[in-house]
């Protein structure tokens, strides 16, 4: 066996070979004659260095293995230091601490021993502390696992390994390797997550997954089939084809089938299944095959998707979109879906012809570049938010002149309306050609006038023939008696007064007769023959207000109702109370279009007045009634209008007289003009 030698063996070694050459080389230079006198002496020395070197090098042999050991001690200490170990007695006081529990607890050697683990560390065990301990005696090691905090206050999960060494005299205590497994747990912890998130939004999506072995024709792994097929699956079985009868198996061997000819490594697929009820459901399906080196298939991983709702609901919505489609290209007005700052997202196919674009040229233009008002953009902008946040009251209509794409101004009357669209505010805006209305209004107004005045002319040649028949015997016998009256009186003295007096009686008779035809005939005009019946007076009012209003003078006037109720009934002639009311609703709104002020307010009002007459009142806010004026109002011929003949209000106090009331006017107290009149009430009659 070859022993090692330290350092201190070959120094000795070394001095032990020097001390022999020295004693050679002294005894080599001694002369002869002191040879053999010094020769005892030299032996003497040769063998005591000898002796001693050869001392030397047993002690050094013999305790070498010694030195070894406790160098390799020391080197073990050295290394268990830096792991993380402890010491800690049945008291659970710390008695040890590694450099490894400085590293991972932050507490030196010096602040740690002495001191109560539990306390220092904050241990938190699944079982108390006499029980690890119980635990530990019983079977000498034991494997926990705690929680305990850093110096900083940071939480550590701390794997324990402790072993029990017993001292004697009932003293034992622990030596205990810590390991810190927090990122570990904490690692865990987010994989066991990640998986109940992946497991929640299979299960809620209703997703099905799968992996399928191609070369063993096996499932290899799938999720829980119950929640998408509505029954567990049974994997096919190659020697029992009759297993092979599953509707999931039966898809998913034609898709291998498929893939394995077209080469693809992903396929994507619809395919149909059915519930154990029986009812028919749409699936959605992705594959993708993975390869070997060589090429070939060895495994499919695929999913599948329950689309039955998500496909009727498209079909749905593409169902709507095409009866939406097909509103837009018959509706016979331009209609417009735009977003609040006037972008046009749809149009109707009238709306395209209406202003001459194509409809690819209308969406995504701003519909407000289309006005052309003579006001500016923001101007227009803000008028028309202005209208929109008043109400659907103030929205219709809102005439508009629009440019079409020939450069022709289209007169265009708009209705808006908007609604709340997946939290965003939608505009929808139609419009309507108002030309063809304009004309019609035109042409109605040309035939009225020219019926009016066909009326008139006839009226007159009537009044005048009836006039002509009725007056020619009066007038004559007026001329015959006054022809007889100046030959008596030419006559001189002799004649006859008697007979002259009794002739210009007679005229006078006649004179009068004329007057009463011509007072009757009046009458007759004005009045006719009255056909008295029981009429709502609210319907009267309203339709006379819709006659009265329907013409350009009263644009831009705001009619209002006042009615004590909506159920009173008047005795009347419907067509004559209706001709009161149309004249005097027009002289309001002629009055006020007159006036030029932006004002124009029209109120119409019934209340019960004294001895069972209802009061019907027309207010404007016009320019008012001149005072001077206010006291001839009623005559013939006094009119306001340049083009008027002021038989107007007369004739209408003379219906209103004629029914059994009273016609006045006066001045509203905060401007304007108020005109009154009243109707007698017909009661209805209880039973009997």
């Amino acid at each position: 066996m070859r022993m090692a030698v330290d350092r201190r063996t070959a120094g000795l070694s070394l001095l032990f070979a020097i001390v022999i050459m020295w004693v050679v080389i002294e005894a080599a230079m001694m002369p002869p004659l002191l040879l053999d006198a010094r020769q005892g002496m030299f032996v003497l020395l040769l063998m005591l260095a000898g002796g001693l070197a050869g001392a030397a090098l047993i002690w050094s042999w013999r305790t070498q293995p010694h030195i070894q050991l406790r160098f390799a001690r020391r080197e073990l200490v050295d290394a268990v230091e830096l792991a993380a170990v402890m010491i800690i007695d049945d008291q659970d006081i710390i008695r040890h601490w590694s450099r490894g529990c400085e590293e991972l607890y932050g507490w030196r050697a010096s602040q740690a021993i002495g001191r109560k683990r539990s306390v220092l560390l904050h241990t938190q065990t699944p079982d108390s502390m006499e029980a690890l301990w119980r635990r530990l005696r019983e079977e000498g090691r034991l494997h926990t696992e705690v929680i305990e905090r850093h110096r900083d206050g940071d939480e550590l999960v701390i794997h324990d390994h402790a072993k029990l060494f017993d001292h004697g005299n009932g003293r034992v205590s622990a030596v205990i390797a810590v390991t810190d497994v927090t990122e570990w747990r904490k690692a865990e912890a987010a994989l066991r997550l990640s998986e109940a998130r992946l497991a929640t939004a299979v299960s809620v999506q209703g997703i099905f997954i799968y992996e399928i072995d191609l070369l063993a024709g096996r499932t290899i792994w799938t999720t829980r089939s119950e929640a998408f097929f509505g029954r567990p699956l049974v994997d096919p079985d190659p020697a029992s084809p009759e297993t092979m009868d599953s509707e999931h198996y039966l898809q998913i061997s034609k898709v291998i089938e498929t893939v394995k000819r077209t080469g693809e490594d992903r396929c994507h697929f619809d395919f149909t299944f059915h519930y154990p009820d029986g009812s028919e459901r749409l699936a959605e399906g992705w594959a993708r095959i993975i390869r070997d080196g060589a090429g070939r298939p060895v495994r499919m991983l695929g999913t599948h998707l329950d689309v039955t709702e998500r496909r009727q609901r498209e079909q749905a919505l593409r169902d709507g979109e095409a009866e939406r489609r097909a509103i837009l290209a018959t509706v016979p007005d331009a209609i417009f879906v735009c977003t609040e700052r006037g972008i046009v997202r749809a149009c109707s196919a009238t709306a395209c012809e209406l202003f001459g674009y194509a409809e690819e040229e209308l969406v995504g233009r701003n519909m407000l570049d289309l006005f052309q008002d003579g006001r500016s953009l923001a101007a227009l902008r803000r008028d028309l938010k202005a209208a929109i946040k008043q109400g659907p009251d103030a929205r219709w209509p809102l005439p508009m002149n629009v440019r079409r794409a020939d450069g022709t101004l289209v007169p265009t009357s708009f209705v808006i309306g908007d609604a709340m669209v997946e939290g965003t505010r939608m505009y929808v805006v139609c419009g309507r050609d108002m030309r063809p209305t304009i004309a019609t209004e035109e042409r109605f107004h040309r035939l009225s006038n020219d019926l009016a005045q066909v009326s008139r002319l006839g009226m007159m040649g009537e009044m005048a023939g009836a006039l002509a028949h009725e007056l020619s015997q009066p007038l004559s016998a007026i001329v015959n008696f006054l022809g007889a009256a100046d030959l008596m009186l030419e006559g001189g003295a002799a004649a006859d007064s008697e007979r002259l007096r009794n002739a210009i009686h007679r005229a006078s008779e006649q004179s009068t007769r004329a007057g009463e035809i011509i007072r009757r005939l009046r009458a007759f005009i004005l009045r006719g023959e009255a056909d008295m019946r029981a009429e709502h007076v609210t319907s009267l009012i309203r339709e006379a207000a819709a006659l009265a209003l329907f013409n350009t003078s009263s644009f831009g006037v705001r009619l209002a109702y006042d009615f004590e109720s909506e159920e009173r009934l008047v005795l009347g002639d419907r067509i004559q109370i209706q001709q009161v009311l149309v004249n005097l609703i027009r002289n309001a709104a002629d009055a006020m279009a007159a006036h030029g002020g932006a004002r124009r307010e029209l109120l119409i009002q019934t209340m019960m007045a004294r001895d069972n007459l209802i009061e019907i009142a027309v207010r404007d806010s016009g320019p008012g009634i001149a005072p001077e004026m206010l006291e001839r109002l009623f005559s013939p011929f006094a009119t306001t209008k340049r083009e008027g003949l002021g038989f107007g209000l007369a004739i209408s106090r003379r219906i209103v007289e004629a029914h059994g009331g009273q016609l006045s006017a006066a001045a509203a107290p905060d401007g304007g003009a108020v005109f009154r009149f009243t109707l007698p009430v017909m009661e209805e009659e209880g039973p009997r």
